[in-house]
């Protein structure tokens, strides 16, 4: 079975019988793309204080070798053009590099959702533009996680073919192949991913100490580091995760609830919160891991009394008891395990639990970690019912549960990950320093950006700052400080809401679309393209199309405009929100909520005031101060377009400036 990873790892034998001193790393070997109208870097060793010879076309370079050996070209600006010849020498030393073009290059980061392959995705090869395949050549940079900056990655460039392209990230592959369809330009796409890394490990340690919210836990981090686990071999994140985990809890944690009577049939819960489900605990404004219960009634006809029942309660994160009438009648995982994330639970219930009339279902759930937007009863709606052994009456689960919270475990499992040192992928700068610094000068045509998941839950206060340091951090690395950036926005996950004020995923949308703003980036939203149950959406094609539609239209100079709020004002008793941009009008557009001081919301009913501000009102705020727009991790509604077609990124706003947080969930 072909494995690109392992593809990736055979460089060619530049070495072998005639070159003992003279290297490149792959990057600049066979099939390489470099960025036409710009300085391209080659860098490699040779014989310290000894000339060097490059040759490429009818380009002539030559430079010395320094102390240790290391060596670095410029070639000027070159124009489109393929089938090229690059031939390093040395004294009696030479390597050729055969098939280097020179077109547009690109840069494809984040995490699983940018690593997730073609072959995974839904359309999958068979939507590819297959007519760019001959122009596009990929570079995948394999993980590594060590202390220090590297000053080369190992790989090599790879003609694209079906088999290659399903075996590549999705969403770069499919935007690779369509743009060489449409331009006719060589393409180079180059991958550098990973699942579940937080944004601070693509962040450089220059730039984490700049930042008021991470200069002391970075300075603390770089004093312990080389010492962390001695006596370690390298190992995964997750082992490492699973360690930590264990060490930060202990095995049983007494938080009181069972002891309380929390789980049994008669138990008085009228005190306690409601909670719409399908939903998760972080989504409700609880943004950290812990112990929860949560209670619901089902009344049952009598003739229902004696039967066995099959109760699906949908998928729970992490760990859960369950009981019916205080009976135990299933559980899953330790709160300290990581494997039952989201995983579903389907208990069989005996006959004579149930009984006719009131009957109390009892869910104590526990995690010690929360990842992305987690914690509680996930759903779908669909997988949560109570069934007869006879099929005959399936009542729903979903909908409002009474809930507690017993124990709060913080957000340290989440933060904990940022100091794992050597083998954590998540550990501060480790991603830039093995996998971006080593790319230092190359020249692009762009980045993609696909990342937010794993900062969802506890650091979205500092996303904002964070991807504008990341931006920074790159164009000098890249050495081009108007290099654009392609930010890809989270698409909608989970319970569907008209508003969820303390929703966590869409404050890294904004975090996303301000760093955008202030950047002079590129904003993609991706509304539309998400799915309820996957953090995964499988539609990478669609998602590629629409950075595709931008960059041709940014290629013809003309930069897509980022939509955005520009004003907002009160006349009378409606809310007037000026825009950068012109609308396409819909009938009715939907998706805006609107509240008073008192920050209780409402829908708000929206029209078209002119091209670029709409009016929006409601009949339940008299005197209305703030407004949002698609404010939730899975909004009902999100239909307002640009005049040329661009969805409009969500936003909130209020007439002082303020953030503006609401105070109820709108279903």
């Amino acid at each position: 079975m072909f494995n690109l990873e392992e593809a990736s790892e055979v460089k060619p034998d530049f070495d072998s019988g005639k070159s003992p001193r003279l290297s490149v790393a792959g990057f600049y070997g066979d099939h390489a793309v470099f960025q036409h109208g710009k300085c391209t870097v080659v860098k490699g060793k040779a014989a310290p204080k000894n000339k060097v010879f490059l040759t490429i076309g009818s380009v002539k370079l030559a430079v010395f070798a320094n102390d240790f050996g290391e060596f670095a070209f410029k070639i000027p600006p070159m124009p489109v053009q393929s089938n090229l010849d690059m031939v390093i020498s040395c004294g009696n030393e030479s390597l050729k590099f055969t098939d280097i073009a020179f077109g547009n290059v690109y840069l494809a980061s984040g995490q699983s959702n940018m690593q997730m392959k073609i072959k995974d995705s839904i359309p999958g090869i068979e939507a590819a533009e297959k007519s760019g395949f001959d122009k596009v050549r990929c570079f995948f940079i394999p993980v590594n996680t060590f202390c220090g900056k590297a000053s080369a990655t190992k790989g090599s460039w790879i003609p694209a073919s079906e088999e290659v392209l399903n075996n590549f990230s999705a969403a770069a592959g499919f935007f690779a192949a369509s743009l060489a369809a449409q331009t006719g330009i060589p393409t180079g796409i180059i991958a550098a991913t990973d699942g579940g890394v937080n944004i601070e490990s693509f962040i450089s340690e220059y730039s984490l100490r700049q930042m008021d919210v991470y200069r002391q836990e970075v300075e603390e981090y770089e004093a312990k580091v080389a010492s962390i686990d001695l006596n370690a071999e390298k190992y995964p994140d997750s082992g490492k995760l699973a360690k930590t985990i264990y060490e930060l809890f202990p095995e049983k944690i007494d938080d009181g609830g069972i002891e309380a009577g929390f789980c049994e049939e008669n138990f008085d819960d009228s005190n306690w919160e409601s909670m719409l489900t399908p939903d998760s605990w972080t989504q409700a404004g609880h943004n950290h891991a812990g112990i929860f219960y949560f209670r619901k009634y089902v009344t049952l006809p009598e003739n229902l009394a004696n039967s066995a029942f099959t109760i699906h309660l949908g998928a729970i994160d992490k760990a859960d008891r369950t009981f019916v009438n205080g009976k135990e009648i299933g559980a899953t995982g330790h709160m300290r395990d990581l494997q039952h994330w989201n995983v579903p639970r389907v208990y069989e219930v005996p006959a004579g639990v149930f009984h006719s009339g009131k009957n109390t279902i009892a869910i104590q759930v526990s995690s010690m970690l929360s990842v992305c937007a987690d914690g509680g009863l996930i759903g779908p709606v669909e997988e949560m019912y109570l069934e007869d052994e006879n099929h005959t009456v399936k009542i729903p689960l979903s909908g409002s549960w009474q809930y507690k919270e017993t124990f709060d475990a913080g957000t340290i499992g989440m933060t904990c990950m940022r100091s794992f040192g050597q083998g954590g992928t998540n550990s501060f700068h480790s991603f830039f320093d093995n996998m971006i610094a080593p790319l230092e000068g190359t020249a692009l045509a762009g980045v993609l950006w696909y990342q937010g998941e794993a900062n969802a839950i506890c650091m979205t206060h500092s996303y904002k700052e964070a991807m504008e340091a990341l931006i920074y951090d790159w164009r000098r690395n890249f050495l081009d400080s108007k290099l654009n950036f392609y930010i890809i926005q989270l698409p909608e996950f989970q319970a569907v809401h008209r508003f969820a004020p303390h929703a966590t995923w869409p404050r890294i949308r904004e975090a996303q679309h301000l760093a955008a703003i202030s950047t002079g980036s590129s904003t993609v939203v991706t509304l539309g393209t998400g799915d309820i149950v996957d953090i995964h959406p499988r539609n990478k094609k669609g998602l590629a199309d629409k950075i595709v539609k931008a960059e041709i239209s940014r290629l013809n100079g003309k930069a897509p405009i980022v939509p955005a709020l520009l004003d907002i004002k009160k006349e009378n008793n409606t809310l007037l929100l000026k825009f950068n941009c012109c609308f396409t009008p819909v009938d009715a557009p939907k998706g805006i909520v609107i509240a008073g001081k008192d920050m209780v919301a409402f829908e708000a009913e929206c029209t078209y005031y002119a091209p670029d501000t709409l009016q929006v009102s409601s009949c339940k705020v008299d005197d209305p101060f703030a407004v949002w727009y698609a404010w939730a991790e899975n909004p009902r509604f999100h239909d307002l377009r640009t005049s040329d077609g661009e969805e409009l990124p969500q936003f909130r706003a209020a007439l002082d400036n303020s953030v503006p947080v609401g105070k109820n969930l709108i279903d």
